[in-house]
């Protein structure tokens, strides 16, 4: 669908970015607590436990010699089914 709006109009608080528009029926669930992180957490793992937060199983990835500290956490972490295509 293609849809013209009001460029004055108000935007949402995320621009709609990660869940579908707050018009539809469909909602994003995110949990209302998060777990303390440790001194030592990095982002990568903050991103895997993430996904897995929000539902997410499987990730397809292409490794690279610029994503392969990113791609060890989403492979550490238990919920994740790290998909190599390649």
């Amino acid at each position: 669908d293609t849809s013209i709006i009001d460029m004055n109009s108000e935007w949402p608080a995320n621009n709609d970015v990660g869940c579908p528009p707050s018009n539809k029926s469909v909602a994003c669930p995110l949990p209302s607590e998060h777990a303390p992180m440790a001194p030592s957490s990095t982002l990568g793992r903050h991103l895997a436990r993430r996904l897995v937060e929000v539902g997410i199983s499987d990730v397809f990835s292409v490794p690279g010699d610029f994503n392969l500290t990113l791609l060890d956490h989403l492979l550490a972490e238990p919920g994740l089914n790290l998909i190599g295509c390649c």
